[in-house]
């Protein structure tokens, strides 16, 4: 760099000088002539490599920032696919952890309602509850939940002996109900749930579950009548209960009654006489 403006130099100041030579002179002198001409030829060499160095320069620094970029588009599309990768694996690991809890889980009848609780159950169908007649003695205890689309096997006709299944009805009574959204003579529709919990049980006497257990919903304690001859079960009533409107006439068959607390043999307290029983359906 300092050869190069020394000769810059000295070709600025031959040619200064050249021209305060005058005309007659300056021809006398071809050998001065012949060098400033060559000390101009190799700086305009000198010029153009300069140029062609930073051309050469600014070629490098472009292939530089290509090469850059090309780094950063491959360590992008690495990520990408990676994060491809791991998402096609997480859907895998899902698929798989679905497929396999799909056979597993328990069951339980949601009495009173037609759809399950938002808490991931699932419905399996919905019904109509029906068991046997309030006054047959030998009747079955079971209480059901009817479908609603039945599939019929072989009609047997005849006056065989058989047993009968008969629709429910709430028997509530002014002072003893509970309920707000229904009253005496409702037909009881229901609805059974699955739920990906392996347990599942009714605990009568409580509105919560106990820790580490999930509530599935809660609800009233309800069975027969207890001076009536058919044998009944208990059953966990939702707390906010649906009718199923279409027939509220008085037509008995499977009848359900709260329940209350009888002190004595049960412990008072922490139970108190004549007070109605709650209950919840839980799953672990």
């Amino acid at each position: 760099m300092f050869s190069f403006l020394c000769s810059s130099f000295v070709l600025l100041i031959t040619d200064v000088y050249l021209q305060t030579i005058p005309e007659s002179k300056a021809n006398d002198c071809p050998r001065f002539d012949y060098e400033y001409k060559l000390l101009e030829r190799l700086l305009r060499i000198e010029f153009a490599q300069r140029e062609s160095d930073a051309t050469i320069e600014q070629l490098h620094e472009k292939l530089k920032n290509l090469q850059t970029d090309a780094i950063q588009r491959d360590e992008i599309q690495r990520l990408i696919d990676n994060k491809t990768k791991d998402a096609i694996q997480k859907d895998e690991i899902q698929r798989l952890t679905d497929n396999k809890t799909k056979g597993f889980g328990s069951t339980y009848v949601r009495w009173g309602r037609t759809i399950c609780p938002g808490n991931g159950s699932e419905l399996v169908y919905k019904g109509f509850a029906g068991g046997s007649f309030v006054s047959h003695s030998g009747s079955a205890a079971d209480f059901l939940c009817m479908t609603e689309e039945p599939i019929w096997g072989k009609s047997v006709g005849g006056s065989n002996p058989t047993g009968y299944v008969y629709g429910a009805e709430y028997e509530l009574y002014t002072g003893s109900n509970p309920f707000s959204t229904v009253s005496i003579e409702d037909d009881v529709p229901c609805c059974v749930c699955k739920t990906l919990r392996t347990s599942t049980l009714m605990i009568p006497g409580r509105t919560e579950c106990y820790p580490g257990w999930t509530m599935e919903y809660t609800g009233y304690l309800m069975s027969g009548y207890y001076g009536h001859s058919g044998a009944t079960n208990y059953v966990c009533v939702d707390a906010n209960p649906e009718a199923r409107h279409e027939s509220s006439a008085s037509l008995d068959g499977h009848l359900l009654y709260v329940v209350q607390a009888v002190c004595g043999s049960l412990p008072c307290p922490p139970y108190v006489e004549g007070r109605v029983l709650t209950c919840v359906i839980c799953s672990k």
